[in-house]
């Protein structure tokens, strides 16, 4: 997700048959109105030419993501599987599944045996599913893959205790630049407590952000004794942003 603010899907997002037709200008392909807002998926090329096609995300008029630049999404998924054993059989939880990159890059790897997905928005699991975003599709057909449209905050509390190696959260743009407002208790300690719950000893939390959140990595020094910051600069359409994840580890001993 990224913090970008652009107009809200209208009218000029939709060619105007009186007009030529420019490539490079976003195009909706589809869109649904939720109780929580607008939820948008357009295309747009990277030149006149109609080369290069990219997909984007846009909720309640707020870029959140695209398929141009998907380096930290994927990272999001790394940043666990780094502690997968060889031969592992992992089970994952994906908080968030924007457009697909962070579910794709698990798939890529044998140890990952299971994959939940939790999605607040059907129109965006129906777009996934349905192929409208080409680099991610196929993903959610994988028999390893499990979507649920729901609420992660409600969702995770349903899990057995020490019942998942995974929790990935990309469910809005970080602490400090939400898109929904209610989505700050996932970052607050009673969820983090909630997710080290459902984590097998020596688990993985990792935690996108579209900004440093030192309050977010004291949070989880607290729940689970250490965070790593992993800092990565992305260069966009010639600008430089930076993004972060913060990742802990359950106590290896199940304490």
């Amino acid at each position: 997700m990224l913090p970008d603010p652009v107009p809200s899907p209208g009218p000029g997002l939709v060619p105007d048959p009186g007009q030529a037709f420019d490539p490079t200008r976003p195009v909706t392909l589809a869109a649904d109105e939720t109780p929580r807002g607008s939820v948008a998926l357009r295309r747009r090329s990277l030149d006149p030419a109609g080369a290069g096609e990219v997909y984007e995300l846009i909720t309640n008029g707020t870029f959140v993501m695209d398929t141009l630049e998907t380096t930290t999404e994927r990272l999001l998924a790394q940043a666990a599987l780094v502690y997968a054993p060889a031969g592992a059989a992992w089970s994952v939880v994906v908080g968030g599944l924007g457009l697909g990159f962070t579910v794709r890059e698990l798939l890529a790897d044998a140890r990952v045996a299971r994959v939940d997905v939790i999605e607040l928005e059907p129109a965006v699991v129906g777009w996934v599913r349905d192929g409208l975003v080409p680099p991610t599709a196929g993903i959610l057909a994988d028999e390893r893959v499990h979507a649920h449209v729901a609420d992660v905050r409600g969702w995770l509390p349903t899990l057995p205790a020490g019942s998942t190696d995974a929790i990935l959260l990309d469910v809005d743009n970080g602490p400090d630049f939400l898109v929904h407002r209610a989505n700050t208790e996932v970052y607050e300690r009673p969820f983090l407590g909630v997710v080290r719950r459902a984590l097998r000893p020596g688990g993985v939390v990792a935690v996108w952000s579209a900004t440093r959140s030192t309050a977010l990595r004291r949070r989880l020094e607290r729940e689970f004794g250490s965070c790593e910051e992993i800092h990565r600069v992305v260069p966009r359409e010639g600008r430089r942003l930076d993004y972060y994840l913060y990742a802990s580890r359950a106590d290896r001993t199940g304490a």
